[in-house]
Protein backbone atom coordinates (compact mmCIF):
# COMPACT_ATOMS: atom_id res chain seq x y z
CA UNK A 1 0.00 0.00 0.00
CA UNK A 2 2.69 2.46 0.80
CA UNK A 3 3.99 1.74 -2.54
CA UNK A 4 0.81 2.60 -4.39
CA UNK A 5 0.60 5.73 -2.40
CA UNK A 6 4.33 6.51 -3.17
CA UNK A 7 3.95 5.53 -6.99
CA UNK A 8 0.86 7.91 -7.01
CA UNK A 9 2.13 10.79 -5.33
CA UNK A 10 5.27 10.31 -7.78
CA UNK A 11 2.84 10.99 -10.89
CA UNK A 12 0.89 14.14 -9.29
CA UNK A 13 4.60 15.63 -8.09
CA UNK A 14 6.25 15.10 -11.45
CA UNK A 15 3.33 16.64 -13.60
CA UNK A 16 2.76 19.60 -11.16
CA UNK A 17 6.97 20.38 -11.67
CA UNK A 18 6.34 19.95 -15.77
CA UNK A 19 6.79 23.63 -17.12
CA UNK A 20 3.70 24.38 -19.15
CA UNK A 21 3.93 25.69 -22.63
CA UNK A 22 1.55 28.09 -24.07
CA UNK A 23 1.61 28.85 -27.52
CA UNK A 24 4.12 31.99 -28.80
CA UNK A 25 2.13 35.13 -30.96
CA UNK A 26 2.91 37.88 -32.41
CA UNK A 27 -0.30 40.42 -33.13
CA UNK A 28 2.33 43.98 -32.90
CA UNK A 29 0.13 45.89 -31.15
CA UNK A 30 2.62 48.02 -29.52
CA UNK A 31 5.87 47.44 -32.65
CA UNK A 32 7.87 44.70 -34.31
CA UNK A 33 8.73 42.28 -31.48
CA UNK A 34 12.09 41.76 -32.47
CA UNK A 35 11.19 40.28 -35.95
CA UNK A 36 13.84 40.78 -38.48
CA UNK A 37 13.69 41.11 -42.27
CA UNK A 38 16.37 38.02 -44.02
CA UNK A 39 17.08 37.57 -47.53
CA UNK A 40 18.47 34.82 -48.56
CA UNK A 41 20.32 33.83 -51.81
CA UNK A 42 17.85 31.98 -53.99
CA UNK A 43 15.06 29.41 -52.33
CA UNK A 44 14.04 28.34 -55.98
CA UNK A 45 17.94 26.89 -56.30
CA UNK A 46 17.99 25.78 -53.32
CA UNK A 47 20.59 28.70 -52.23
CA UNK A 48 20.03 29.01 -48.52
CA UNK A 49 23.33 31.56 -48.31
CA UNK A 50 22.22 35.20 -46.15
CA UNK A 51 22.78 37.84 -48.37
CA UNK A 52 21.15 40.65 -46.37
CA UNK A 53 19.33 41.62 -42.87
CA UNK A 54 17.03 44.43 -43.01
CA UNK A 55 14.65 45.51 -40.19
CA UNK A 56 10.94 45.32 -40.78
CA UNK A 57 8.49 48.65 -40.99
CA UNK A 58 5.88 48.79 -38.01
CA UNK A 59 2.85 50.24 -40.11
CA UNK A 60 -0.06 51.87 -37.75
CA UNK A 61 -3.43 50.45 -38.91
CA UNK A 62 -4.04 48.67 -41.66
CA UNK A 63 -3.46 45.10 -40.01
CA UNK A 64 -5.87 41.86 -39.00
CA UNK A 65 -6.98 44.31 -37.22
CA UNK A 66 -4.47 46.76 -35.28
CA UNK A 67 -1.16 47.42 -36.56
CA UNK A 68 1.38 44.65 -38.74
CA UNK A 69 4.74 44.46 -40.06
CA UNK A 70 5.47 45.60 -43.70
CA UNK A 71 8.91 44.66 -45.72
CA UNK A 72 9.43 45.97 -49.04
CA UNK A 73 12.01 43.68 -51.13
CA UNK A 74 15.37 44.79 -50.15
CA UNK A 75 17.58 43.01 -52.74
CA UNK A 76 17.47 40.39 -55.35
CA UNK A 77 17.56 37.71 -52.78
CA UNK A 78 14.18 36.13 -51.24
CA UNK A 79 13.18 37.98 -48.48
CA UNK A 80 11.66 36.28 -45.56
CA UNK A 81 10.33 37.32 -41.80
CA UNK A 82 12.62 35.76 -39.78
CA UNK A 83 10.91 35.14 -35.86
CA UNK A 84 12.67 36.45 -32.46
CA UNK A 85 14.08 34.65 -30.15
CA UNK A 86 10.81 34.17 -27.99
CA UNK A 87 9.38 31.33 -30.90
CA UNK A 88 12.79 29.46 -30.65
CA UNK A 89 15.02 27.15 -29.01
CA UNK A 90 13.34 24.26 -27.31
CA UNK A 91 9.89 23.87 -28.93
CA UNK A 92 9.07 19.95 -28.79
CA UNK A 93 5.54 20.76 -27.97
CA UNK A 94 4.73 23.26 -31.21
CA UNK A 95 2.10 21.20 -33.35
CA UNK A 96 2.17 24.14 -35.81
CA UNK A 97 1.98 27.78 -36.98
CA UNK A 98 -0.20 30.08 -38.56
CA UNK A 99 0.08 33.56 -39.67
CA UNK A 100 -1.88 36.47 -41.79
CA UNK A 101 -0.39 37.84 -44.91
CA UNK A 102 -1.18 40.33 -47.03
CA UNK A 103 0.64 41.80 -50.07
CA UNK A 104 -0.25 44.95 -51.25
CA UNK A 105 2.17 45.54 -54.22
CA UNK A 106 3.72 42.52 -57.21
CA UNK A 107 2.19 40.15 -59.40
CA UNK A 108 2.28 36.75 -57.69
CA UNK A 109 4.59 35.03 -59.89
CA UNK A 110 7.26 33.47 -57.90
CA UNK A 111 6.59 30.92 -55.91
CA UNK A 112 8.93 28.88 -53.77
CA UNK A 113 9.60 27.60 -50.07
CA UNK A 114 6.80 29.53 -47.98
CA UNK A 115 8.17 28.57 -44.19
CA UNK A 116 12.00 26.82 -43.59
CA UNK A 117 12.24 25.41 -39.84
CA UNK A 118 15.88 25.16 -39.25
CA UNK A 119 17.40 23.64 -35.94
CA UNK A 120 20.40 20.69 -34.85
CA UNK A 121 21.97 21.46 -38.20
CA UNK A 122 18.69 20.16 -40.24
CA UNK A 123 16.58 22.41 -42.22
CA UNK A 124 12.83 21.58 -43.19
CA UNK A 125 11.00 23.45 -46.05
CA UNK A 126 7.17 23.40 -46.33
CA UNK A 127 5.46 24.18 -49.53
CA UNK A 128 1.74 24.41 -49.72
CA UNK A 129 -0.21 22.85 -51.86
CA UNK A 130 -1.80 24.51 -54.14
CA UNK A 131 -0.02 27.36 -54.03
CA UNK A 132 -0.43 30.62 -51.41
CA UNK A 133 -1.91 33.64 -53.52
CA UNK A 134 -2.04 36.45 -51.33
CA UNK A 135 -3.43 39.70 -52.20
CA UNK A 136 -4.32 43.04 -50.81
CA UNK A 137 -6.42 41.83 -48.42
CA UNK A 138 -5.30 39.67 -45.72
CA UNK A 139 -4.82 36.08 -46.17
CA UNK A 140 -4.93 33.58 -43.15
CA UNK A 141 -2.21 30.40 -44.01
CA UNK A 142 -1.88 28.05 -40.79
CA UNK A 143 0.03 24.49 -41.20
CA UNK A 144 1.09 21.91 -39.07
CA UNK A 145 4.47 20.68 -37.79
CA UNK A 146 3.35 16.68 -39.33
CA UNK A 147 5.01 14.67 -42.14
CA UNK A 148 3.41 15.20 -45.04
CA UNK A 149 4.19 15.70 -49.19
CA UNK A 150 4.26 19.44 -48.71
CA UNK A 151 7.17 19.20 -46.13
CA UNK A 152 10.83 18.23 -47.34
CA UNK A 153 14.28 18.01 -45.55
CA UNK A 154 17.03 19.86 -46.81
CA UNK A 155 15.96 21.11 -50.36
CA UNK A 156 12.95 21.89 -51.87
CA UNK A 157 13.70 18.16 -53.85
CA UNK A 158 14.84 16.52 -50.59
CA UNK A 159 12.90 13.61 -49.02
CA UNK A 160 10.17 14.14 -46.79
CA UNK A 161 10.51 15.50 -43.50
CA UNK A 162 10.13 12.00 -41.36
CA UNK A 163 8.59 12.48 -36.97
CA UNK A 164 12.13 12.40 -36.19
CA UNK A 165 12.97 15.15 -38.20
CA UNK A 166 10.35 17.37 -36.73
CA UNK A 167 11.74 16.46 -33.23
CA UNK A 168 15.13 16.96 -33.84
CA UNK A 169 14.67 20.37 -35.06
CA UNK A 170 11.69 21.65 -33.14
CA UNK A 171 14.03 20.43 -30.03
CA UNK A 172 16.65 23.20 -30.70
CA UNK A 173 15.03 25.58 -33.15
CA UNK A 174 17.69 28.22 -34.36
CA UNK A 175 15.27 29.74 -37.35
CA UNK A 176 11.71 30.21 -38.26
CA UNK A 177 11.49 31.72 -40.88
CA UNK A 178 8.21 33.06 -43.40
CA UNK A 179 8.35 33.80 -47.26
CA UNK A 180 7.64 37.61 -47.82
CA UNK A 181 8.45 37.59 -51.62
CA UNK A 182 5.94 35.96 -54.55
CA UNK A 183 7.01 38.43 -57.24
CA UNK A 184 10.01 37.98 -59.88
CA UNK A 185 11.58 41.22 -59.35
CA UNK A 186 12.07 44.11 -56.32
CA UNK A 187 8.54 45.73 -56.59
CA UNK A 188 6.86 44.14 -53.71
CA UNK A 189 5.61 44.90 -50.47
CA UNK A 190 4.39 42.14 -48.15
CA UNK A 191 2.74 42.74 -44.73
CA UNK A 192 2.73 39.99 -41.78
CA UNK A 193 0.16 39.63 -38.53
CA UNK A 194 -0.61 37.38 -36.00
CA UNK A 195 1.88 34.75 -35.97
CA UNK A 196 0.81 31.72 -33.81
CA UNK A 197 3.72 29.33 -33.10
CA UNK A 198 0.91 26.65 -31.39
CA UNK A 199 2.04 24.21 -28.85
CA UNK A 200 0.02 21.53 -26.53
CA UNK A 201 0.99 22.13 -23.10
CA UNK A 202 1.62 18.26 -21.20
CA UNK A 203 0.00 16.33 -23.76
CA UNK A 204 -2.16 14.03 -21.67
CA UNK A 205 -0.86 15.55 -18.72
CA UNK A 206 -4.56 16.81 -17.33
CA UNK A 207 -6.31 13.17 -17.75
CA UNK A 208 -3.04 11.63 -15.91
CA UNK A 209 -2.68 14.90 -13.21
CA UNK A 210 -6.21 13.52 -12.17
CA UNK A 211 -5.94 10.04 -12.81
CA UNK A 212 -2.86 10.05 -10.23
CA UNK A 213 -5.21 12.08 -7.99
CA UNK A 214 -7.73 9.76 -7.63
CA UNK A 215 -5.45 7.02 -7.56
CA UNK A 216 -4.19 8.92 -4.51
CA UNK A 217 -7.22 9.51 -2.53
CA UNK A 218 -8.39 5.77 -3.02
CA UNK A 219 -5.00 4.30 -1.99
CA UNK A 220 -5.54 6.76 1.53
CA UNK A 221 -9.04 5.81 1.85
CA UNK A 222 -8.30 2.09 1.87
CA UNK A 223 -5.64 2.56 4.21
CA UNK A 224 -8.24 4.17 6.71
Amino acid sequence: MKLARLFYFNVVFALILQPAQASVTSSFDVDSENWQIVSFADFSQNDYRIVGQYQPSFMTGGGNPGNYLAANDPDAGDFTFSAPGAFLGAQSAATGLSYDLTYRNGDVNWQTTDVMLVGNGLRLLWKRNPDIVPNSGWTHIGLSFTPSSEWRLGTSTGGFASENDFRNVLSNLSGLYIHGEFTNGIVETAGLDNVVLQTVPLPGAFWLFGWGLCGFWRSARLKR
